[in-house]
């Protein structure tokens, strides 16, 4: 493909957010699909967010730069971070090594974004302390009139434990039966059938999140300001809150004009 003329999903999510439900399924059927690929052939891609994923013609999806993080970890220091702070893992985030599980919570992020119409983490600055709160927990907030099975699916994706987070042939599977064509829905089992009548029910409704981005937010992948040594320092302390007070009244900030859309 030599361009993708509807831009990448992030600059689609307002449109998004005001499709129906089988539209949105079906596009994240072929955004997994397309990572489930990645994985099969053994592969992590390393960077995966809504700017990496690419639409054309509206149907289509592409998913870009897969393995960027390869090269730019051979200038990268032990305990550097690269990357995109609202869809890293938290393992990520403290020093661990991309895995097929840290893109599925990558994914999860893609997953609240269709709910939302927003990036994640939108009006807060990208920085140590979203960093911190991330790996002590803190996830985007559940959409109202979500349907069930997709926000259970979604917190599975997103679980602090990348071992308890689902493969990404489980998704693909799960998604593939919310977008069975309708002439094969009598053929399922009930549990099934309830879910794509959430799905059919659920109503379309701008959400009440703040579509104003805070000056500090960066969705673009790029070197921390911070380590992780100092990230597993904190929160491997006993008083991680006065470290934490202590770091934001420092006043340090930077300089994230590069980082705007």
């Amino acid at each position: 493909m030599d361009y993708a003329n509807n831009g990448n999903l992030r600059v689609n999510l307002t449109r998004i957010i005001k499709i129906n439900w089988y539209q949105k399924l079906y596009m994240l059927h072929d955004i997994i699909s397309g990572l489930y690929d990645i994985h099969l052939q053994n592969l992590v891609h390393c960077d995966f967010h809504d700017g990496n994923i690419l639409n054309h013609n509206e149907r289509k999806i592409y998913i870009s730069d897969l393995g960027l993080c390869q090269p730019v970890k051979s200038f990268l220091k032990k305990y550097d971070i690269f990357g995109v702070i609202p869809f890293m893992a938290p393992e990520v985030l403290r020093g661990n090594s991309y895995t097929p599980a840290s893109d599925i919570y990558s994914f999860s992020m893609i997953m609240w974004e269709f709910t939302s119409g927003v990036p994640p983490f939108n009006n807060i600055a990208h920085d140590f302390q979203l960093s911190l709160s991330i790996c002590e927990g803190e996830r985007p907030e559940v959409i109202k009139n979500t349907p069930q099975c997709y926000k259970d699916l979604m917190k599975k994706c997103w679980n602090e434990d990348p071992l308890k987070r689902p493969s990404s042939e489980e998704v693909y599977n799960i998604i593939k039966g919310w977008v069975l064509p309708p002439n094969e829905i009598k053929n399922i089992n009930e549990e099934l059938k309830c879910n794509i009548m959430e799905f059919i029910n659920a109503p379309i409704e701008n959400n009440n999140l703040v579509t104003e981005f805070h000056p500090q937010t960066c969705y673009i992948s790029r070197l921390l300001d911070f380590t992780s040594k100092e990230l597993n320092e904190i929160l491997e302390s006993e008083d991680s809150q006065t470290y934490y007070v202590s770091y934001s009244s420092t006043g340090i900030t930077e300089d994230l004009d590069d980082c705007k859309i």
